[in-house]
């Protein structure tokens, strides 16, 4: 009583106008989502007739057996009287530019030849007739799967219709068939008549043919001896051809062989008449070049070492001479690059120092070597006295003052002692003199070290070549011994050619005489091997002959056996076609008694009945009727678990008074959630009568169906009050995401089966699962049974979320510092 009490005072706080339309809103909560849902797709289906779809009919009846197949303008004519769409009978192009701008959501197009394949059967070549169905998903999706349901209605009555042709046709030919059957069977006792006499004309045949048989066997054996000697004679000459053509062939290769003989000895007697001129003119020629080139061979052998050491000395001094050259310079030149080197280094180290006049006066004592190097550097000194302590200064002071006793230094450094000199033009000439020959002196001193650099190489190459002359004199003398040698063997070979041109002359006369030995002997046996082949030609021709008349002997005598046996075959089928014969005529006159005659004003209702010979009825056990009512246990638990989330938008979770009372845990979890439960009962009720007398929902059982959403609603709200008291502002998060989990995976919508794993796995533990399944029962009908399992299990989801309720509350109790300042909060 005392949480009735509290809770009673937790809707009383609501006074103003405003917070009572709040409540009046809450209880319409579950209203505008299910009802307003439900009422928009209560009966789609009950409409579909306002669904625009073109229909194309570009068929063209055909004439078949003397009647007319019409089957696009019947069809077109069944769609006007079962009006399943919106159909709009019209030409293609107006249907094609429909579809493309929306007017039409799909074109059915019947073909010009639909007739035509459909009544193709009546030909016996039958062929598949076929419509085109044209959507466009962009205009509407659900109307593809209407579409579907209309295609398999279509086909269905295609399908009847076509039987039916087909069926008209097999009985108007019925009364042909018992006709003709009627004269086959007087052609079948004819058929029989006239066997009976050719099986006796057959039996006279095997016999003459029999004694035919015996006389080509006999000619055949004959032709067979003779064909025996033919074909010895044959291979005897065939040996004999095949010898003389061999000694023939091996004549004409030695004739060929004596002509290239011939013609190679002539062109060597060419060759070695040429050899012996030329050979007596090289002989000559090397004798004169050994005469001239062996003297000043060895002259320059015995002059080789004398160059090699002269080249060796020259090269020497004149790198002497050049390095002196070079070093005279280089050594101031050392000076005032290290000078200048460590000033930098200070100067880098010390920037203020780069500044500075005694630095400035100091770089141009360095240029100009004016003799005062050593003492502007003590002044440098005295102005920067860290500069003393610097690594180097003792050696840079050292190198200042060499650098100032050299000669232009040393005028220098008189003129600023005696400034009189100054204004002397013979004193100012002779300083300006010095300062060229200090200049002339480094540019030579530079050049001189490029000189010395390639002196000094000279006279590297000199004493290499000094080291090979002994190896040169060696191969100067081997030379010298070669064409000594060279001049005694081109005598010996300028003898040789003679003999050789003598010997080929010899050899040639030879030859000739043996190719025209050798080209007789191939004459004569060119002509025993023609008389040989005419021989063998004409007994190839006789033996062939023979062969061909063998041939023709043994055909004959095949010829007359296959006759005979045919002969004997046709006596045996002449026998089986009378026996046959007379079983056709018995077969057809009994089939002709057998064929129905159908009158041709019962033969249009025999064919609709054979065309659909199965009329399939379907009952439903538990029908929902519209669309909406099946769908409305689904919305209804949706629209319930809505308002849970809603409700704690306008109601606090618990009272801040209550729970910093004394009273129990218990008590203040229940004032905290009756309030909400008590709203909750209104609004379901607001929904079911809505529902019920304003959409005709109708329910089997109408006092379950208000218990069940009143469990429904009781169940969600205690859930959404747990995460709600237990997460705040993440908790309805939480029932907003277990909402869409809830909708997936109840089965509210598709089967179960049909859903992917993990939500089928979640199916038997959500508890919208055990709303919608009862709820399915008490509006439609099913196993009471299942509806008290159901609430039952429902009942459970209730239980364990109050104790979870008051769990929470107890937790609450206790302050924190995130609960005085949340870190999210609604």
């Amino acid at each position: 009583m005392r949480a009735l009490r509290l809770a009673a005072y937790e809707l009383l706080r609501f006074r103003t106008p405003i917070q009572r339309a709040g409540l009046a809103f809450l209880l319409v909560v579950p209203l505008l989502y299910g009802g307003i849902y439900l009422w928009s797709n209560w009966d789609p289906y009950g409409r579909l007739d306002r669904v625009p779809v073109a229909v194309v009919n570009d068929d063209r009846p055909v004439r078949v057996e003397g009647r007319t197949v019409d089957a696009g303008g019947d069809l077109v004519a069944q769609l006007r009287k079962e009006p399943l769409l919106g159909w709009h009978f019209t030409g293609g192009r107006e249907a094609a530019d429909g579809l493309k701008e929306g007017r039409y959501y799909a074109v059915i197009t019947v073909p010009g030849d639909f007739s035509a394949k459909l009544a193709s059967g009546a030909t016996g070549t039958p062929r598949q007739a076929a419509m085109e169905i044209r959507l466009d998903d962009a205009n509407n999706f659900l109307v593809g799967i209407m579409a579907k349901t209309v295609q398999s209605e279509l086909e269905r009555q295609v399908a009847a219709a076509a039987v039916a042709v087909y069926f008209q046709t097999a009985f108007a030919k019925l009364g042909q068939l018992h006709d003709g059957l009627d004269k086959a069977a007087g052609g079948a006792r004819e058929l029989d008549d006239g066997l009976g006499q050719a099986k006796d004309g057959s039996g006279q045949l095997v016999q003459g043919l029999g004694a035919a048989q015996e006389g080509t066997a006999a000619l055949a054996s004959g032709i067979a001896t003779a064909k025996d000697g033919t074909g010895e004679l044959v291979a005897g000459l065939g040996s004999a051809k095949t010898g003389s053509s061999a000694l023939a062939e091996g004549l004409g290769k030695a004739k060929t062989g004596t002509d290239e003989l011939v013609a190679g000895l002539g062109k060597l007697k060419a060759g070695t008449a040429e050899l012996s001129p030329g050979a007596a003119q090289l002989s000559q020629g090397v004798h004169r070049l050994t005469t001239e080139a062996v003297p000043v061979a060895e002259g320059l052998s015995a002059a080789l070492p004398r160059l090699a050491n002269a080249a060796v000395a020259l090269s020497g001094n004149a790198a002497d001479l050049t390095g002196i050259a070079a070093s005279l310079s280089a050594r101031i030149a050392a000076i005032t690059t290290s000078i200048d080197a460590w000033l930098h280094s200070i100067v880098r180290k010390y920037p203020l120092i780069g500044r500075s006049p005694q630095f400035a006066e100091l770089r141009k004592s360095i240029t100009r070597l004016d003799g005062t190097i050593a003492r502007r550097l003590k002044a440098l000194a005295a102005a920067f006295p860290v500069i003393r302590w610097e690594p180097g200064h003792t050696a840079v002071v050292k190198g200042a003052e060499r650098a100032d006793a050299t000669l232009v230094s040393r005028l220098h450094r008189l003129e600023d002692k005696h400034p009189r000199l100054k204004r002397d033009p013979v004193w100012t000439a002779i300083l300006k003199l010095a300062d060229d020959i200090a200049a002339r002196a480094q540019k030579i001193a530079r050049k001189a070290a490029r000189i010395n650099a390639v002196t000094r190489t000279v006279a590297g190459e000199a004493r290499t070549f000094r080291k090979k002359v002994p190896a040169l004199r060696h191969e100067l003398g081997k030379a010298v011994a070669g064409l000594k040698a060279l001049d005694r063997g081109g005598a010996k070979v300028a003898a040789g050619a003679r003999a050789v041109d003598q010997g080929a002359g010899a050899a040639l006369a030879g030859a000739t005489a043996l190719d025209k030995g050798a080209a007789a002997a191939a004459t004569g046996m060119n002509e025993l091997d023609d008389g040989i082949g005419a021989a063998l030609t004409g007994a190839t021709a006789l033996d062939q002959g023979e062969a061909e008349l063998l041939d023709g002997a043994n055909e004959l005598n095949q010829g007359s056996g296959e006759l005979l046996s045919g002969a004997r075959a046709l006596d045996e089928g002449n026998t089986r076609l009378k026996s046959g014969a007379h079983e056709l005529a018995s077969g057809l006159e009994s089939a002709e008694g057998q064929v129905p005659v159908i009158d041709p004003d019962d033969q249009e209702p025999f064919a609709r009945t054979l065309a659909q010979p199965v009329d399939v009825t379907t009952t439903n056990a538990h029908p929902a009727g519209k669309y909406g009512r099946g769908l409305a246990p689904f919305f209804i638990a949706i629209a319930l678990w809505v308002f849970g989330i809603v409700a704690f938008l306008l109601l606090r979770p618990v009272s801040g008074r209550i729970l910093a009372s004394r009273v129990s845990a218990a008590t203040v979890a229940f004032a905290a959630w009756l309030p909400v439960v008590f709203m909750g009962l209104l609004a379901a009720l607001v929904l079911f009568a809505v529902l019920t007398f304003g959409l005709g929902l109708r329910p089997v059982n109408a006092g379950a169906t208000v218990g069940l959403m009143a469990l429904g609603v009781a169940c969600f709200s205690a859930i959404v009050h747990v995460l709600r008291l237990a997460f705040g502002a993440v908790g309805d998060a939480l029932a907003l995401a277990l909402l869409i989990l809830q909708l997936v995976s109840c089965g509210g919508l598709y089967p179960v089966e049909t859903l992917p794993q993990p939500f089928r796995a979640i199916h038997d533990v959500i508890p919208m699962t055990y709303l919608v399944a009862p709820l399915r029962a008490t509006i439609s009908g099913g196993q009471p049974s299942h509806v008290w399992r159901d609430a039952g299990i429902l009942a459970a989801y209730l239980a364990v979320a109050l104790v979870l309720l008051v769990v929470v509350i107890r937790a609450q109790r206790r302050w924190t510092m995130a609960r005085l300042k949340p870190e999210l909060e609604l």
